[in-house]
């Protein structure tokens, strides 16, 4: 191995592992900047692996003998690897497409990380450009011109990292559109050079000089570049094409400053930096959930508390604007809402009956609490999902808890003996009043019949004194009478003793005699 392809060799290793560094970083951050500088440094490791094959076989002279085959295989291989390239390139554009900002995290580390990445790439830059003069080989030269745009590459994403960090997230976005340019010109140099190769069937020479001593890569890339700069363009004007899902709508700011709230459809806004959009779900209804709390009760008790607190979005602009983690808020809010209403009631209530009116304080205080943040946040509940004295004196609470079951079931036993003797004895009540209401009539209307008939009596006493007399008397006397055998004597009859001759039945019977 003479010391060209040394030189390919060694930075293929540092190029290998400064592609895993990247990766590694991209997954500890979440930057796309940073995936698709990797993607980039991939290919410049291919480009790398093309040029040391193109060596070796340079220097053992295959490509002057009758090795076809060999030469299609690696060609058909650099096509694959070009495709693969363009695969991945176009994953990254979907990202980018996408509209969403990355979730990033660890930027400050991540950044001054990044600035190693830098410094590799122009060491590997300027070890090719070196060799490749002192050892006069155009294409370590042409290689270490190529791998200049992995510098610049990575300048532009510590550049998106770094404006990310300061808050400019969709700065790592764009640089990783940047990245895309570059990385489909790479795929398109290799796909380039291995349709040549296998057009004139020779040998696969991504970096090389014509006749003229002019490199190929820099010659397409000036045809190209205006291109590249068009798609570029173009793909940053597409990134401010959004689209709202019903049920959500999208808060539009200008430089910070809310212009408008989007309904659900496909809509346009200026690219970022200058307008950026975020989509709040309205119809979205949040959970969160406490731990078990310690709180104190009004009449000085401990108990465990644990709840849950329902929301939503009220207000979008005021949300995107105000809030940054809405579930910590809503979380310190409910909790210290809750705190006030346990605080308000006994143990026993907050432990039995009152749990209802709790859990409406406790939301009524939560949203009192969110509005003055002007958070745009709307409660929908609290539920208590638990509450509990502290294991210590957890037995205690539970003789309490049945010493008022028996005295709720003694009341209830009382409360049914009541209902069962009460209804009848006001029946009693009622027909003893009836009997005495019935009663106390007849007598006063005997009584009026009475008196209407003495009078008529009266009235004709004083008449026909001598008629009315006799016809009383034999009233009288009929009444009195009334069901007894009479003997209707002749007057010429003179008994001469006081003996009734009364007819015996089956017996004769002597009358007097007479006189």
């Amino acid at each position: 191995m003479d010391r060209k392809e040394r030189t390919v060799f060694v930075t293929i290793l540092i190029n290998g592992l400064l592609i895993l560094f990247k990766f590694w970083l991209s997954a500890a951050s979440g930057s796309l900047a940073l995936r698709s500088s990797a993607i980039h440094s991939l290919a410049d490791l291919a480009i790398g692996v093309f040029v040391l094959i193109g060596l070796f076989l340079s220097r053992t002279k295959l490509a002057a003998a009758a090795q076809n085959g060999a030469r299609a295989v690696e060609n058909w291989v650099a096509l694959l690897v070009s495709a693969a390239i363009f695969y991945v390139g176009l994953d990254i554009v979907g990202e980018v497409l996408a509209g969403e900002p990355p979730d990033l995290r660890n930027l400050g580390p991540i950044t001054l990380a990044s600035l190693v990445t830098v410094v590799v790439a122009y060491v590997i830059a300027r070890y090719k450009l070196y060799v490749g003069r002192q050892t006069d080989s155009p294409a370590l030269i042409a290689s270490g011109y190529h791998s200049q745009v992995d510098i610049y590459a990575s300048i532009v994403v510590v550049a998106g990292l770094g404006g990310a960090a300061l808050g400019l997230e969709n700065l790592d976005t764009a640089a990783a559109a940047i990245v895309v340019v570059m990385i489909f010109l790479s795929g398109f140099e290799i796909a380039a050079a291995a349709i040549t190769a296998l057009r004139h069937r020779e040998q696969l020479q991504v970096e090389a000089e014509d006749a003229h001593g002019h490199l190929h890569s820099h010659g397409w890339f000036r045809i190209y570049a205006p291109i590249a700069s068009l798609a570029l363009i173009a793909l940053y004007f597409l990134t401010g094409i959004y689209t709202v899902q019903p049920g959500e709508v999208a808060v539009v700011r200008r430089f910070g400053k809310v212009i408008e709230e989007a309904e659900p459809g496909m809509h346009y806004r200026w690219p970022s930096p200058i307008e950026t959009v975020d989509v709040v779900a309205l119809d979205l209804v949040r959970r969160i959930e406490t731990g078990p709390l310690q709180m104190l009760t009004g009449d000085e008790n401990l108990i465990s508390v644990r709840a849950s607190v329902q929301f939503s979005v009220g207000d979008a602009s005021a949300f995107v604007l105000n809030v940054s983690a809405p579930d910590d808020l809503v979380l310190q809010a409910g909790v210290g809402a809750l705190r006030q209403s346990v605080g308000e009631d006994a143990v026993d209530a907050v432990l039995t009956v009152d749990k209802t009116a709790i859990q409406e304080k406790a939301a009524k205080a939560a949203q009192a609490s969110l509005d003055r943040s002007a958070a745009g946040i709307r409660i929908v509940g609290v539920q208590l999902l638990e509450s509990a004295p502290p294991p210590e004196v957890a037995d205690a609470f539970r003789d309490v808890a049945s010493a008022r079951e028996d005295r709720n079931t003694f009341v209830n036993e009382a409360l049914a003996y009541r209902n069962e003797v009460l209804p009848t004895a006001r029946g009693d009540a009622d027909t003893a009043r009836q009997a005495a209401r019935a009663y106390a009539a007849e007598k006063l209307a005997s009584s009026a019949g009475d008196a209407a008939n003495f009078e008529a009596r009266r009235q004709a006493y004083a008449a026909a004194p001598d008629i009315t007399r006799q016809r009383l008397y034999l009233e009288a006397v009929e009444k009195s009478l009334a069901g007894a055998k009479k003997f209707v004597m002749d007057p010429t009859i003179i008994p001469q003793s006081t003996d009734l001759w009364i007819t015996q039945p089956g017996k004769a019977q002597l009358l007097p005699p007479m006189q």
